[in-house]
């Protein structure tokens, strides 16, 4: 791990309660997924799935002030670029004619273009592997585009049920990439039925939304920007699984959770690097 220089930044709470966040930037590499070598958008996973954490149940309201530490752990995935634009309407386009065929097909803003990503592998030597296969096999011809999320430590200070509903937030959007992983690489391996891939799914689903609700009852509008962003993820997230749940097929709904999964990588290395600034 490289450790980055030490930086604080406060975000004031009104009205609900006292809090800030100081933080401190360190960098670290790797991520929890594994592909499959067979040429097509899937990942190797372990036997099980990984069913979401249930939501803590919410403290109490109170007033008495606490104080937590929290970091959000640093990771790098290496996702399959299959193209770079300048706008964002032929980065879609190209994105959605490869979610028909089970991809990702997630459009990000990364390093002044719009990339169009397909899946995200634990190290570049996996996706290497993939890509090769994909040429041999299929024809398509594809990059490595690096979602590099830094390590962001947070020393919080505000009510004990807002700094609990902040870190289950944070947790859950933490271990959500490799659960997602499990989920599409259980699909494509026809190793788990369409109803336990859906039951898993919508337990995340929940999950999510509750965390997002809880964020909003304990901050309400007057929480700092921090938290106003990571409810908005929580809910941008919550929503790409409804439509997981309503895809038809096999195809379209592996192509659903990897998008999801894309979307939280990306998200959540925009905002761990916006903390950081």
């Amino acid at each position: 791990m490289r450790a980055g220089r030490l930086k604080t930044r406060r975000y004031k709470v009104r009205r609900r309660g006292l809090g800030w966040l100081l933080l401190a930037v360190g960098i670290a590499l790797g991520a929890a997924a594994r592909p499959l070598m067979n040429g097509e958008w899937r990942t190797l996973l372990p036997s099980q799935l990984l069913p979401a954490r249930p939501v803590s149940t919410p403290a109490p309201q109170d007033s008495q002030a606490a104080e937590r530490t929290f970091t959000l752990a640093g990771s790098t995935w290496y996702a399959l670029e299959l193209g770079a634009f300048d706008s964002a309407e032929e980065a879609q386009a190209l994105a959605s004619s490869f979610r028909g065929r089970g991809a990702g097909g997630y459009a990000a803003w990364q390093d002044n273009a719009w990339r169009v990503l397909a899946a995200a592998y634990a190290t570049r030597s996996d996706a290497q592997a993939v890509i090769s296969q994909l040429r041999r096999q299929h024809q398509v011809e594809a990059g490595i585009s690096p979602i590099i999320q830094p390590e962001v430590t947070l020393r919080l200070s505000g009510r004990q049920s807002q700094l609990t509903a902040l870190c289950d937030a944070y947790d859950a959007l933490s271990r959500l990439p490799e659960q997602l992983s499990v989920l599409s690489g259980r699909l494509d391996r026809r190793s788990a039925e369409r109803e336990e891939i859906l039951s898993a799914l919508i337990s995340q689903q929940e999950t999510l939304s509750a965390l997002k609700k809880r964020l909003t009852q304990q901050f309400g509008q007057s929480a700092p920007d921090a938290v106003k962003d990571a409810e908005k993820i929580l809910a941008d997230l919550s929503l790409t699984l409804d439509e997981a749940l309503a895809a038809q097929g096999s195809t379209a709904l592996g192509a659903q959770i990897k998008y999801a999964q894309l979307q939280c990588l990306c998200r959540m290395a925009d905002y761990a690097a916006a903390l950081a600034k």
